[in-house]
């Protein structure tokens, strides 16, 4: 879904380049001396949509490194900031391109259905009421 944009690129210098900045933005004690995001971002047309997508593979990519939880939710808000300065020229989301790169079908077969909704629910639900920071807005009476 994003790899177009890497496509060409310097990848070892961009790999560089990044890892610096999230390692300053996530409290090193160093100074990133890249250059400013919104130069960088400025003539790449990034929607939300795909910079979602690049918070997803960070996540999925914390997750797999050993992060915990907490740590894994911080860093993905903390790099949520940088949204604004990524997104200068930004495109609106097209939704029909996305299912049409999808083999035409909706989120909805995707994931399975009725059936598969119906687990997804049931497993959200049974994380979000488990979950301290966010059970309370399930909680009865409260």
């Amino acid at each position: 879904r994003i790899q177009h944009y890497f496509s060409g690129s310097k990848l070892d210098a961009l790999k560089a380049s990044q890892g610096q900045y999230l390692s300053v933005i996530f409290g090193a004690p160093i100074t990133y001396t890249g250059r400013p995001l919104d130069r960088v971002h400025a003539v790449m047309s990034i929607s939300d949509f795909e910079f979602d997508c690049f918070l997803e593979h960070a996540q999925s990519s914390l997750r797999d490194v050993g992060a915990d939880s907490n740590s894994i939710d911080e860093a993905i808000v903390i790099m949520e900031t940088a949204r604004r300065d990524v997104l200068i020229n930004r495109k609106p989301h097209d939704v029909r391109k996305t299912q049409e790169a999808a083999s035409a079908k909706t989120v909805y077969e995707r994931v399975g259905g009725d059936s598969g909704i119906s687990s997804f629910v049931e497993l959200m639900y049974e994380k979000a009421t488990a979950d301290v920071r966010t059970k309370s807005f399930f909680e009865k009476n409260k």
